[in-house]
């Protein structure tokens, strides 16, 4: 499914459930829409993340592609939702990796954390 469309509880335990298929919370955007003459609400599925807050452990990738969908949904910018993403693509291809999504039997693979991320 490209979106599903579901009340708020159904919607948290499909977002958990589907984050598995791309290895962490914190690679999945999210997007809260209503009607089509107001704003919406675009946050990564895991939150605030209290339990690493100001460890530098967080993945940002998700609030960068959350931003993306809010360009491209709410904003009308498609532009700069591809350039958001594009980043995402090329900081990945790149192997740069928060401890999240980090396996460090891949050579090709650079631990980094939240503010390096987010600079990359």
């Amino acid at each position: 499914f490209d979106t599903i469309v579901c009340g708020n509880l159904f919607g948290d335990i499909l977002s958990d459930e589907a984050s598995m298929l791309v290895g962490s919370l914190g690679m999945l955007p999210s997007a809260s829409i209503g009607q089509p003459d107001e704003p919406g609400v675009f946050e990564p599925i895991h939150g605030s993340a209290p339990d690493i807050a100001g460890t530098d452990a967080a993945n940002p990738l998700a609030m960068i592609l959350s931003a993306a969908m809010m360009c491209k949904y709410d904003l009308a910018q498609p532009h700069a939702a591809d350039l958001l993403e594009r980043a995402v693509d090329v900081v990945l291809d790149q192997g740069k990796r928060t401890r999240d999504i980090y396996d460090p039997e891949d050579p090709d693979q650079t631990l980094v954390g939240c503010h390096a991320m987010g600079q990359a």
